[in-house]
């Protein structure tokens, strides 16, 4: 099977001279997960310190455990909301789940450039990329707020956010702003599930992994 990338994050598959395509790494080329996060990006490489509070419910999370689907990482740059949201991507991966992960201004291109085609009489791209972000089963937003806000932007945003809470659809959203600095209604929806807030100072430049 051969994998053409129509627009950021959508594949459309054709026969090739392998007719089998491995679950696994369809699974990855489907996600927009970056490849090299493979080996860096997981819970085990995580160094956090023992009396963080909040360590148990990501694992458990990263397991498809949850009382509500929605799952928050507040902090500002470098506290390692992004390496923490990929290593839930790739736990749900490993357990054969489909993952969508975007930062959240490519979602917003991706759907743009979908919606010119869209227009002009493309059916693939805008509806593909709205319906798997949709239906994903796990949707990670990354750098949510830090995009360009406008009313189409907002009003996307707000379509997915909401069609995945009435659905109990999982969401992982990692932001640098406060809930009360988010569109209201999106704001309401995240307050509603579970809600982590990362501090301490950036890992960025100590030789360590880079976390975002």
């Amino acid at each position: 099977m051969t994998w053409t990338q129509v627009i950021p994050g959508v594949f459309k598959g054709s026969p090739g001279e392998d007719h089998i395509a491995e679950e696994v790494e369809l699974r990855v080329r489907m996600s927009n997960i970056p490849t090299e996060t493979m080996q860096t990006h997981r819970l085990e490489t995580w160094e956090h310190k023992p009396d963080e509070p909040w360590w148990s419910k990501v694992k458990e999370y990263a397991e498809g455990h949850y009382e509500h689907p929605f799952l928050s990482l507040f902090g500002v740059v470098g506290t390692g909301k992004t390496h923490i949201a990929l290593s839930i991507g790739w736990r749900w991966l490993r357990n054969g789940s489909a993952v969508l992960y975007y930062q959240t201004e490519d979602l917003l291109d991706a759907l743009r450039a979908g919606y010119s085609k869209w227009q002009g009489g493309d059916p693939d791209g805008y509806n593909n990329v709205l319906q798997f972000a949709r239906n994903a089963r796990l949707l990670i937003l990354d750098d949510l707020g830090a995009h360009n806000e406008t009313e189409w932007a907002t009003s996307k945003l707000d379509q997915i956010v909401d069609y995945r809470y009435r659905h109990r659809k999982p969401l992982v959203a990692t932001t640098n702003l406060a809930l009360s600095r988010l569109p209201a209604r999106i704001g309401d929806r995240l307050a509603e599930g579970a809600l982590i807030q990362l501090k301490g100072g950036s890992y960025r430049g100590k030789g360590k992994t880079v976390k975002k």
